[in-house]
């Protein structure tokens, strides 16, 4: 027994462990480390064994009646006594001066217990390695400190860089908990000490409300060593405006982007990419080269062919096949291509068999023979993979002709009625087209996603925040999608793996990584797939939402740390429990209460859950509530 023992155990069981509370002990004990009180719940106890101490969290105290036998005028009688006792979790052990979380095997009955020592709480908090120094000016952080713990105030609750930054994180919290400024913390703790430059990091916000300009641009400010950049979908204020390569979206961004319907519309923008890919490709190996020319040929046939067969009048007819031509042609269909009538004395171009005489068009019948073979016996399947790796260059008006020709394509194989069951189709891409969000999807001036995405993160940009908080929820979901999915593809063509590490912070997660079945009309999410493959390409996932229960169960699950404010609303605390490690119930039931600026901070970057309350960020965040007093309440 020694100054820090307060009890010894009574009862030992799978659920925890109990201690009874020594006679004659007050509220606190005075210890070198300072006053300490006796069954403060969250606060931490050791109990001491032969090569090890097992540390445990207080998660209870109450009074157990005893009873004693007394006299009384030779009268025997019972009174009670009451003994104090504390419950406890345990939590880890500390062996060889590391701290691991889990025990590995039950305390003894009658075991002392002790009020736990500072060495052993900066073995808890901090570890035995926070800084490496590299050399005489600068050093490199193993740890960073995020918070204040608050059960012992006068320790910072750190998490390990390598596994909270190289893993996937999410904050969780009700509207005004904190997560905003908790992440704003974080950001300004790495980026804002000069000795500690993290010169090779790279984050990328998602800032769908536009919260973070003055927390991002300080950064720089503050600490010259670090460069920021901001992309907006408007010039107001920012570096640069965001555009993203029309050519980068994929047949699910185009269908969620235009509402479309997945048994008529969604064939029609997938043959419209291929289209676009096959018209615009700028590949000039010759082997594939071939193949790209037939298929050319084939659809602009067939397109044609649709039109020339269809119950329009004839110069309804001609405007089209004229319209069609002045777009799209080959060397072998053009308006200038000569075309043999039937005597073979006299040929003919396209454009003078299409001419319209008095009503009709005589040069049909021409057209027709040399259109068909083009048109018959073509398989896509044959050049489909070539067309999927295929990097084409083109831009929202190239695409949206593209679409026409499918529709005209896909009549002339199909439905004669599908220029009816697109042609919703075509006035949302025509009103896209004119919107803002059409103005960001664009043909830029890349040649490839790789070096888009290089010069979107800059050579020395650390820190670059996309402000989408002006787009409506369409058009925003598509944005953060596409850069997430261009991205991943790019870290996935590096040829180390996970040599350019990218941070990706998506704020109101729920918005992009929803939990349903089926994901857009094609049932694929990409955040899903870097959930699952991005760590080992280097792409992370920071993810904030105030609906946990609403996210991706798959993206969830893959998160390694978590940082939790609080949360009231049942599902989003049963989805916790079921979905997150170290959720017990007795944390569950802290969630429910947790100041504002208070989070229980959790997962394999810290050695184990703390309560740990967060400076508000300088400056911070633009995301106050009304003062409705003040509004309301004037002269």
């Amino acid at each position: 027994m020694n100054s820090r023992t307060i009890g010894r155990l009574v009862s030992v069981g799978p659920k925890g462990v109990v201690s009874e509370i020594l006679d004659g002990l007050g509220s606190h004990v005075t210890t070198r480390d300072g006053v300490r009180f006796i069954g403060e719940v969250g606060s931490y106890v050791c109990i001491h064994e032969l090569g090890r101490t097992v540390i445990g969290e207080i998660t209870g105290a109450g009074e157990e009646p005893d009873w004693e036998e007394w006299n009384h005028d030779d009268t025997k009688a019972r009174k009670p006594i009451g003994k104090r006792r504390v419950y406890i979790s345990l939590i880890g052990e500390i062996q060889s001066g590391k701290f691991s979380f889990g025990v590995s095997k039950m305390p003894l009955l009658y075991d002392e217990v002790d009020i736990i020592s500072s060495d052993d709480l900066a073995l808890i908090f901090n570890g035995t390695d926070y800084l490496e120094i590299t050399d005489g000016s600068m050093s490199k952080l193993k740890r960073l400190g995020i918070g204040q713990s608050v059960v012992f105030p006068e320790y910072e609750v750190t998490v390990d860089i390598n596994n909270f930054f190289g893993h996937h994180f999410a904050v969780f919290g009700n509207t005004g908990a904190g997560k905003s400024n908790t992440l704003a913390v974080i950001l300004q703790k790495i980026f804002k000490k000069r000795n500690y430059a993290a010169k090779g990091a790279a984050f990328v916000i998602f800032d769908t409300n536009g919260e973070y300009e003055n927390v991002v641009h300080t950064i720089s400010k503050v600490n010259s060593d670090i460069n920021t950049r901001s992309v907006c979908a408007t010039d107001e204020m920012v570096d640069s405006k965001l555009e993203i390569p029309v050519w980068s979206l994929t047949v699910e961004d185009w269908a969620i982007l235009l509402h479309a319907s997945e048994k008529t519309q969604l064939p029609i923008l997938r043959r419209a990419i291929w289209i676009a890919k096959a018209f615009y490709s700028f590949d000039k190996d010759l082997s594939s080269q071939g193949q790209i020319n037939n298929l050319k040929n084939h659809i602009l046939a067939s397109a044609l062919l649709g039109v020339i067969n269809s119950s329009d009048t004839s110069p309804s007819k001609a405007d089209k096949l004229k319209a069609v031509l002045e777009i799209f042609h080959t060397d072998k269909i053009s308006s200038t291509t000569r075309v043999e009538g039937p005597n073979q004395n006299s040929t003919r171009t396209i454009g003078e068999l299409i001419k319209v005489n008095y009503g009709q068009i005589n040069g049909l019948d021409a057209l027709i023979e040399y259109l068909s073979s083009y048109r018959d016996d073509f398989d896509i399947s044959n050049i489909r993979d070539f067309l999927r790796n295929q990097t084409c260059l083109y831009d929202f008006h190239d695409f949206s002709k593209a679409v026409e020709l499918a529709t005209l394509y896909e009549g002339s194989i199909g439905s004669s009625r599908i220029q009816e069951y697109t042609s919703t189709l075509i006035t949302r891409l025509q009103g896209l087209e004119e919107s803002v969000a059409g103005k960001i999807f664009t043909k830029t001036s890349f040649k490839s996603t790789s070096a888009y995405i290089e010069n979107m993160l800059g050579q020395d940009n650390q820190i670059i925040r996309v402000d989408i908080s002006q787009m409506d929820d369409e058009s925003a979901e598509v944005i953060v999608k596409v850069l997430s999915k261009l991205m991943l593809d790019y870290l996935r063509m590096q040829d180390r793996k996970a040599q350019k590490p990218i941070n990706l912070i998506v704020e109101e997660a729920h918005r992009f990584m929803m939990g349903q079945m089926v994901y857009g009309v094609l049932g694929y999410n990409i955040f899903e797939r870097i959930a699952k493959e991005g760590r080992k390409y280097g792409l992370l996932l920071g993810i904030s939402s105030q609906r946990p229960s609403e996210l991706s169960k798959t993206v969830v699950s893959q998160c390694s740390n978590f940082i939790v404010h609080r949360i009231q609303n049942p599902d989003d605390l049963m989805y916790l429990s079921h979905m997150v490690p170290y959720v017990t119930q007795g944390i569950i039931n802290q969630l429910t209460y947790l100041q504002t600026g208070t989070a229980l901070v959790f997962g394999t970057a810290i050695n184990l859950p703390a309560l740990t309350k967060f400076e508000g960020a300088n400056p911070g965040t633009d995301s106050s509530s009304a003062d409705i007093s003040e509004i309301w309440y004037h002269e």
